[in-house]
């Protein structure tokens, strides 16, 4: 059976941790920006739903660091703004001296896109401005890649997505860890992920992974896509059919995202409070090692790598075999 890993859980252990910081930080009346966008008449409905899972993430950014003792100024700029509007608000939260980090909503309208460079790259915590950001990756790569950690003794990891924001980002943490890696991308035969340890899947992709990429071996499965519908669910990357197959397995919602959100509470607390704080860790769950799993199906006479009972895949609009390399970072609520 498919274990989940809960995020959540994770979330409310460091919070929880991170709890007695309030008492340091609230005195000092330090503030956190967090900026977002409302679509215009005339998007078009996915871009609509991407600018509300913005809005939850950004009111889940504001419960996270008002839990620590920051004000939080909460801007909603509309998709009509200006770029010299937007410039000269990331320019007043710079020169603000309580204003310790900013965090851009993304997407932003992509004429305002290089402007999110003007951010001062010491309240940069989300890893927005890539080579000049302080921060090694952005809260999600960094979250993703203690989830594999908690799995990746020995493993080789398939990184699908692996050119995107995101999944480069987990490609190098990874490989600063000395972890063999599998960089899956648009035009590659995801179907090599099969043959991985440890599938993450950052492609946002709604359904991309199904039972021919994702196995009953695979250790874990970290699934950071996040398709919002216009039904108010959302999608991840792994089809329904392939998420019963793994050993352990994020789940969308719940999985990744508030991951992401227990990464910005911990560096922002290391930012102002204690740079000494020492990295939380992601718990360990059992897995069978990929040689394990192997002889234990040959024992049964299945072959390895295939589930006890196969399933067909349903035809949902033919999602595509490969990945479409969506990963940008974006405004996704706790998924």
């Amino acid at each position: 059976m498919t274990h989940e890993l809960s995020g959540r859980n994770l979330l409310s252990s460091v919070r929880k941790d991170l709890a007695r910081y309030r008492e340091r930080i609230e005195p000092q009346q330090l503030r956190v920006a967090v900026i977002r966008f409302l679509p215009t008449e005339g998007d078009p409905p996915e871009w609509s739903l991407r600018m509300e899972a913005s809005r939850v993430s950004a009111e889940q950014k504001v419960r996270a660091f008002t839990h620590l003792g920051f004000g939080v100024d909460h801007v909603v700029l509309p998709g009509t703004v200006s770029a010299a509007e937007f410039a000269a608000r990331i320019d007043a939260c710079n020169s603000d001296q309580a204003t310790r980090a900013v965090i851009v909503q993304f997407p932003p309208p992509a004429r305002l896109t290089s402007l999110v460079q003007r951010l001062d790259p010491a309240k940069d915590i989300d890893g927005l401005l890539g080579e000049r950001s302080l921060q090694r990756s952005c809260a999600t790569a960094d979250g993703i890649g203690r989830i594999v950690a908690a799995f990746d003794s020995g493993a080789t990891v398939a990184v699908v997505g692996a050119r995107g924001f995101v999944g480069s980002g987990v490609v190098r943490l990874l490989a600063d860890r000395g972890t063999p890696v599998v960089p899956l991308d648009q035009g590659d035969d995801l179907s090599r992920a099969a043959r991985a340890d440890v599938v993450v899947s950052t492609a946002g992709s709604a359904h991309l992974l199904t039972p021919e990429h994702i196995r009953p071996h695979h250790r874990a499965v970290i699934d950071s896509g996040f398709s919002p519908r216009s039904d108010g669910s959302v999608a991840g990357d792994i089809h329904p059919d392939a998420a019963r197959l793994p050993q352990n397995i994020t789940p969308v919602p719940g999985g990744v995202g508030p991951v992401e959100m227990a990464v910005l509470m911990e560096r922002i607390v290391q930012q102002v409070a204690d740079p000494d704080l020492k990295p939380w860790t992601f718990p360990q769950s059992p897995y069978v090692s990929l040689r394990a799993s192997a002889a234990r199906m040959r024992s049964t006479g299945r072959t390895p790598g295939t589930a006890s009972k196969p399933r067909a895949v349903p035809d949902h609009g033919a999602a595509p075999r490969h990945t479409q390399s969506t990963n940008r970072k974006r405004g996704s609520p706790t998924r």
